[in-house]
């Protein structure tokens, strides 16, 4: 028999018994793959999960945020500030913690339709602008960060259970998913006019910055009284002012001479991107063009009509921008001298510097009170997004927010 037959006969009799052998490993290679892809598919599920719950539970934090850091200035009331404090970071953390778990059971990971979220597993912590984490209770103030752990072990949802585990021994895996979302602090310059439908709330009304700032800062109104509300947290009447003639007046947010119902309007339904149009057009929009010692270019009227206050009580507990000017004479020396804008009447001007969040607390015949209340507006017209903190002495008391943002 030729040679070359003889090792075709040879190798065609190992074929049988080498494939058999090697067939083993291939199996549990192909096991391997299959639950290695589905460990891998219900990771990226568990995580798409916690970032929903995390973005759901920080998304709640601005809300009580002003409320908290406005306390400290609140001498009076039935509780201590600490007590206060305390009331005010508790509702905060459970309304957090009640959206994350809502959220978190809204999200299935492979063959489990809805996820429970365990307490323990949620944290409330502070990222600063860096990006360093802080939990509490190592940090003690109001928190801008939530973090949540979603489960596939035996304390929460059960292990992953593997289809060929089972060959090698191992019948089910622990997998776990942490994510972090982060309140971020924002300023808003202008806004978008791409959508003709929108309708932005802003008051056509502005109020002097100093007294602003002085109020986050004391707690006291620019005549030097503390109005508090219900709660006996601190109030801002913002119009009239006794020591400050003027410093509250209304705004044209169109650079026109408007009328009762054009003001009215405004209020009730929201200011039209036509009328941000020729705020733009008129070069009062964005703020952060403005040239530092620009004379006041806003058009406005240094008093309020009957009928705007009216309007305005109508709207008690909705929210507001409310833009805030800079005087020409802050009357720091003799309130007497003191100086809004320029102008007379219809011709009256502002420079206005900045838009702040505030509710329409009280509104009456002959005043209105506000107080400084959270609002996220869109990413599209905010700057300067970083993560929301505590007052400091360069910065004031946040009350404009971006979207939330994933940190880990």
């Amino acid at each position: 028999m030729p040679l070359h037959q003889i090792c075709r006969q040879r190798r065609n009799a190992a074929i049988a018994p080498l494939t058999a052998i090697l067939l083993i490993p291939l199996l549990a290679l192909v096991a391997f793959a299959v639950d290695l892809g589905w460990i891998t598919h219900t990771k990226n599920q568990l995580q798409s999960a916690a970032d929903a719950a995390a973005l759901a539970g920080a998304a709640q934090l601005p809300d009580n945020f002003a409320a908290y850091y406005m306390v400290s200035q609140n001498g009076q009331g039935a509780y201590s500030q600490s007590q206060a404090q305390a009331a005010i970071l508790a509702t905060a953390q459970r309304n957090a913690a009640n959206y994350a778990t809502t959220f978190a059971a809204n999200n299935g990971a492979a063959e489990l339709a809805s996820l429970t979220l365990a307490s323990n597993d949620i944290e409330f912590g502070f990222t600063d602008a860096a990006g360093n984490y802080t939990p509490q209770p190592a940090y003690a103030g109001y928190p801008n960060t939530v973090k949540v752990t979603l489960r596939r072990d035996m304390s929460a949802n059960g292990p992953l259970g593997l289809f060929f585990g089972c060959v090698l021994g191992v019948n089910s895996v622990n997998l776990t998913a942490t994510a972090a979302a982060t309140i971020q602090a924002a300023t808003v310059h202008s806004f978008q006019t791409s959508n003709s439908d929108a309708k932005i709330r802003i008051l056509p009304m502005t109020y002097d910055v100093n007294h602003w700032n002085n109020f986050v800062t004391t707690g006291m109104g620019p005549d030097g009284n503390l109005t508090t509300d219900g709660n006996g947290n601190p109030v801002l009447p913002v119009y009239p002012s006794v020591k400050f003639t003027g410093n509250f007046g209304e705004l044209s947010l169109d650079q026109s001479n408007d009328g009762a119902s054009t003001l009215s309007s405004w209020i009730d339904y929201g200011v039209s991107t036509t009328d941000i149009q020729s705020d733009i057009s008129a070069g009062v929009l964005p703020l952060s063009a403005q040239p530092p010692n620009a004379p006041p270019n806003w058009k406005g009227d240094p008093g309020l009509k009957t009928s705007t206050i009216q309007t305005t009580d109508n709207q008690v507990g909705q929210t507001y921008l409310m833009p805030l000017f800079k005087p020409v004479n802050d009357g720091s020396s003799n309130p007497a001298n003191y100086q809004a804008g320029t102008g007379q009447g219809a011709n009256y001007y502002y420079s206005v510097v900045q838009f702040v969040a505030i509710k329409v607390y009280s509104a009456d015949n002959k005043s209105i009170v506000v107080k400084p209340q959270a609002l996220i507006v869109p990413n599209s017209i905010v700057n300067g997004v970083k993560p929301a903190g505590p007052p400091t002495s360069t910065q004031t008391l946040t009350t404009i927010f971006a979207a939330s943002k994933l940190t880990q």
